[in-house]
């Protein structure tokens, strides 16, 4: 079918101060406004239909681009003059057949116009991906399918040979789950300053919600978890000992590690990982990975080859913030980590090549290859939502998720945005203490009622209770 964009309109929702404060990394600066974006196209379809579509994320300029000469003030404006021109990208090239096909045309003038005015790749496919999922939630909407229904009949025109000509005859109905995953584990996101017990609270919030790790493990019944490191080795592992101690331990329990770039010098990674095998060795016997550790720069390094090799032996590596174009997995296999993350705000036809790739190298290499679920402090509905129904689409087990606690639940939603959430996804969330939250029991997430027309949700925002971006932006943040 013929499609045409007809409009792209960017927006803000603004949302209340964390109830928690979310530490990470070892930059101590503002990484993200307390709001996030949302964006609504309008597609044309040949027989005259308008339809809707939409996609949303936190415009965390702090985590896209690090740079520590660049004011964070300077990197919101300048992340927000990119998703501008990305949306000007696709309205001067409006018409197409496969949303594949456009969205990788149009991928490739973003990161030009990216590099053009000195943004780092992760942002342009940041700004490239914000579009993408607004598109292809309109084609499916416009198809009445679901987005794994989609794919699966051919309706978004995936055709991964197109970026890596090795897969140009990979069997996507062969390689995709036979059916779309429907339950996710939680990995509990637990950042450098949170809490761990009830003695490290020097205050409580009191409202309602668990406030330590031990708190939401218990609650929650959580098995899966993700701690941040600093770089610091001697207290990452003196806080990561403790972690160990207040978690729940069965033969299920994992952790993952995340340095986001914490490291700059291999030799001082690789003693922390020595270090952490001998000091924690319960800990380290439940670790699944760790990501990406060093930074962005050093990570392609060839001479980083020989010490991520060795490092590897012991706990599989992957990327996360190195990966800014299409190219990075490859790249980084090469040097020799295991895999990459899925987020939506990287792209997701990006994420479901990657899938590809790691079959491809998994049976040319006979060396493991991975695609993990992270996640950029998504907020219900719609960055929520989309993330979980892409992982239905790439069958991952487990996800980190993290907007759920360090923010109250749905209460930056209106009441009639709550009382959908709650209609259209019951088995998502759930109505405690007068507000609405992410439904977790037993550690896991079950989300079946995704599988509506579109990208994983069923109603789309209250365009009225937003605000326009650029508006948002001068308002808040003038030049």
């Amino acid at each position: 079918m013929r499609y045409r964009v007809e409009s792209i309109e960017l927006f803000i929702r603004r949302l209340p101060p964390d109830r928690i404060g979310f530490s990470i990394g070892k930059l101590k600066v503002p990484r993200r406004p307390d709001a996030y974006g949302l964006c609504r196209l309008v597609l044309r379809t040949a027989d005259g239909r308008s339809v809707t579509g939409c996609s949303g994320d936190r415009p965390s300029y702090g985590w896209l681009d690090k740079r520590p000469d660049i004011e964070p003030q300077a990197k919101l404006r300048h992340l927000v003059s990119l998703l501008e021109s990305a949306r000007d990208a696709w309205l001067e090239s409006p018409a197409f057949d496969s949303v594949f096909d456009h969205w990788l045309d149009r991928y490739h003038v973003i990161q030009k116009i990216g590099a053009e005015a000195g943004h780092e790749t992760l942002s342009a496919s940041y700004a490239s991906a914000f579009i993408e999922r607004a598109a292809i939630d309109a084609v499916c909407r416009a198809e009445s399918n679901p987005l794994w229904s989609a794919i699966q009949q051919g309706q978004l025109g995936f055709r991964p040979g197109a970026v890596h000509p090795e897969l140009e005859n990979y069997d996507l109905a062969a390689n995709l789950p036979p059916r779309p995953r429907t339950r996710f584990f939680i990995r509990h996101t637990v950042g450098l300053k949170d809490a761990l017990t009830a003695a490290d609270l020097d205050e409580r919030v009191n409202d309602g919600e668990p406030e330590t790790l031990e708190e939401y493990a218990q609650r929650d019944g959580l098995r899966f978890f993700k701690v941040k490191i600093s770089g610091n080795a001697d207290a990452d592992i003196a806080r990561l000992r403790r972690i160990w101690e207040v978690i729940p331990k069965s033969p299920e329990t994992a952790l993952t590690l995340d340095g986001n770039e914490a490291y700059e010098d291999l030799g001082a990674f690789a003693d922390f990982v020595d270090r952490l095998a001998v000091e924690a060795p319960g800990l380290f016997d439940h670790l699944l990975f760790i990501e990406q550790p060093l930074t962005r720069q050093l990570t392609f390094d060839p001479k980083s080859k020989p010490w991520i090799e060795r490092i590897s032996r012991k706990k599989p590596l992957i990327i996360d913030e190195a990966d800014g174009t299409l190219d990075a997995f490859r790249r980084a296999r090469e040097i020799g980590y295991a895999g990459t993350s899925h987020k939506n705000c990287k792209g997701f036809f990006k994420s479901l090549m990657n899938h590809a790739l790691c079959g491809m190298f998994e049976e040319r290499d006979e060396r493991e290859a991975f695609l993990s679920a992270e996640d950029l402090s998504l907020m219900p509905v719609v960055p929520l939502q989309q993330d979980f129904a892409a992982l239905g689409v790439l069958g991952i087990e487990h996800c980190e998720r993290n907007g759920h606690h360090y923010a109250y639940g749905l209460s930056h939603l209106t009441p009639e945005e709550k009382a959908a959430a709650v209609r259209d996804h019951p088995d998502l969330y759930v109505k405690r203490n007068g507000e609405v939250f992410l439904n977790i029991v037993d550690g896991a997430v079950s989300c079946a009622s995704l599988q509506v027309p579109g990208f994983g949700v069923k109603t789309l925002p209250d365009w009225t209770s937003l605000e326009p971006m650029c508006d948002w932006l001068e308002a808040n943040y003038p030049a």
